[in-house]
């Protein structure tokens, strides 16, 4: 017999029982499938010879069947099967042990018995209820993870509240709220007493980066972001101004008159600078206690502690030596010039008014000292709703100029890049350094550029009878109309005099006026005619009042080329918009005809 229970049994005709192997039997508690086959003739034959056997499936330890009919013998209670031929015989196997497994009468020639052990239903019923439990944690876990991805985790609370599932503007509403719910009532021995917000005393509240540490509360790994038995209390994220703590306190329990003062350091708009303030010796609160019941608000917002303190007189702790101090390295700071440019031509320096908005005095009277500090958000803030204007720049295609086999022969149009500004915090973060260090900086803020495209325009100046353009030749005081290579006509002219000379270089017709008011520093000169700029404010056009200089070759206008009314109405209609205006040799101090 296998282990699985299948196996096969052979025998011969005249044996009394078929002999199974040394395997041990089937326990009497399993249920058992038997199929024989025939493989010889045991007894009686079919019509083609084959003998039939029939089997009667018994459990073992059971007590045997009565007889189907007369003839055919009943089984033991020993045996667990009995099998019967046709004629009413029986089979009787034995196992290895000696046991009965059959009562036998006719022998079968050879048979083939199978065994088959039932399937474990209860098993498989367990392991696929453990399989879908599994399946359902995990879409519980995954699930959790993303349903909580941006709001508080369960089990996260502040000042006992809980917070579970808060996004973070609800976060921000629940923090606020804890805030304003938040207070101190002080008591003097003298009786005296007020109840002060966090703010009275001094305290700011980050209110954004506590919303932060709400957020990422029981977050450091999968499971325990959905676990809902995690606990995590969260406290406010914030900075304490000791000065402004023992200001308010000497203000709302001390009189006007005996009261302590510390110097200190303002701001004043007016002249753009920090000034310190006078101190004066007098009474002071003692605000260690009340300093512990601030930290425990942080701890546990929303309520009211109650804390009874002492006055004493004293010199004032913050003396006017430290705050003279302090209000200069303030003046340093807005006195440093910090620019951010772009990488490319635009530069924004952050006017000092501003950054005075940013510095903070914090003073502490425990200790006598007042110290600079930041406002980064401030800082943050502002950057991100100023730098992408200031710093934008839009890009402009480049145009070149040129000639028939493709060399360029001049830029009209230089190309400039696109430039955008990306991100401001990167930049925010470099302004704070700069202003801890109080030195200047030149910082380039994060940007993105896109390459200016190039355009070419073909002309035909290199050929003959091509493209118009002019030459204007200073030292000869003379101007040349060509047809590419062809010369067309010849001028004279009178250019701009030593003191306002006419430009050199190559330049490419822009605007055209058949009549114009010619405003400078020193004239006005209305209906000029035939107008034809080129270089700015240099042009061609015709100038009646100067029929001498022109006929003599001598220079005598602010810059344009002066010519006579009929040849200047020629080149305006010559010269197209974007012809050629090549300015050489150099200006004359007098006349050359």
């Amino acid at each position: 017999m296998t282990d699985d229970k299948d196996f096969g049994y052979t025998g011969s005709a005249g044996d009394s029982a078929f002999d199974f192997p040394t395997a041990a039997a089937p326990s009497p508690d399993e249920a058992q499938t038997v199929t024989m086959m025939p493989i010889g003739n045991p007894g009686a034959s079919t019509a083609s010879g084959e003998s039939t056997v029939a089997f009667t499936p018994l459990n073992f330890g059971a007590a045997a069947p009565a007889a189907a009919s007369a003839g055919t013998a009943a089984a033991t209670v020993a045996a667990p099967f009995a099998p019967t031929t046709a004629n009413g015989g029986v089979v009787p196997p034995t196992f290895g042990n000696g046991s009965t497994a059959f009562a036998a009468a006719d022998d079968p020639d050879d048979a083939v018995i199978a065994v088959k052990k039932k399937k474990p239903v209860a098993l498989i019923v367990v392991l696929s209820i453990l399989a879908a439990l599994v399946v359902l944690f995990a879409g519980y876990v995954f699930g959790g993870q993303h349903y909580f991805s941006d709001k508080a985790a369960p089990g996260v609370s502040i000042g006992g509240v809980s917070v579970m599932g808060q996004n973070a503007s609800e976060l921000k509403t629940t923090v606020n709220n804890a805030v304003k719910n938040s207070s101190v009532k002080v008591t003097t021995a003298s009786g005296a007493t007020t109840t002060a917000s966090l703010s009275d005393l001094g305290v700011t509240v980050d209110v954004d980066k506590t919303v932060d540490n709400l957020l990422a509360a029981t977050k450091s790994n999968a499971l325990s972001t959905v676990n809902p038995f995690s606990k995590s209390s969260v406290g406010l994220v914030t900075t304490t101004d000791k000065l402004a703590m023992s200001t308010y306190l000497s203000d709302k329990l001390i009189g006007d008159d005996s009261r302590v003062v510390n110097a200190n350091v303002e701001y004043n708009a007016d002249a753009n600078k920090f000034v310190a303030t006078q101190s004066r010796d007098g009474e002071s609160p003692t605000i260690d206690g009340v300093v512990k019941a601030v930290n425990a608000l942080a701890s546990e917002p929303g309520t009211t502690k109650a804390v009874t303190i002492s006055t004493e007189t004293v010199a004032a702790p913050i003396s006017d030596e430290t705050a003279a101090t302090a209000a200069a390295d303030a003046n340093k700071r807005i006195d440093s010039d910090i620019v951010i440019t772009n990488g490319g031509s635009k530069s924004f320096t952050i006017p000092s008014s501003e950054i005075a908005k940013w510095i903070k005095t914090t003073g502490d009277p425990t200790k006598g000292t007042i110290e600079l500090t930041y406002d980064e958000n401030a800082i943050k803030s502002y950057l991100a709703s100023t730098l992408p204007d200031k710093l934008k720049q839009d890009a402009v295609t480049e145009e070149n100029v040129v000639n028939s086999k493709g060399t360029v022969i001049t830029t009209s149009v230089k190309g400039v890049d696109g430039i955008e500004v990306t991100g401001t915090d990167g930049t925010a973060a470099q302004v704070l350094t700069a202003l801890q260090n109080g030195t200047g900086s030149d910082i380039k803020a994060e940007v993105k550029t896109t390459q200016h495209e190039t355009k070419s325009r073909q002309v035909n100046y290199d050929v003959e009878n091509g493209d118009p353009h002019m030459v204007i030749n200073l030292s000869e005081q003379k101007a040349y109309a060509y047809n590419g290579t062809t010369l067309v006509k010849t001028f004279n002219v009178s250019t701009g005099k030593t003191s306002t000379p006419t430009d050199t270089g190559t330049f490419f017709a822009t605007l055209k006026y058949q009549t114009q008011t010619m405003v400078g520093e020193d004239y006005v000169t209305p209906n000029v005619q035939w107008v034809t700029y080129y270089n700015g404010g240099e042009g061609f056009h015709a100038a009646p009042w100067n029929v001498a200089g022109i006929a003599s070759g001598t220079p005598k206008s602010h810059g344009c080329t002066n010519m006579n009314p009929d040849d200047a109405k020629w080149v305006y209609d010559f010269l197209p918009i974007g012809g050629m205006v090549e300015v050489v040799g150099s200006t004359p101090s007098s006349a050359v005809r």
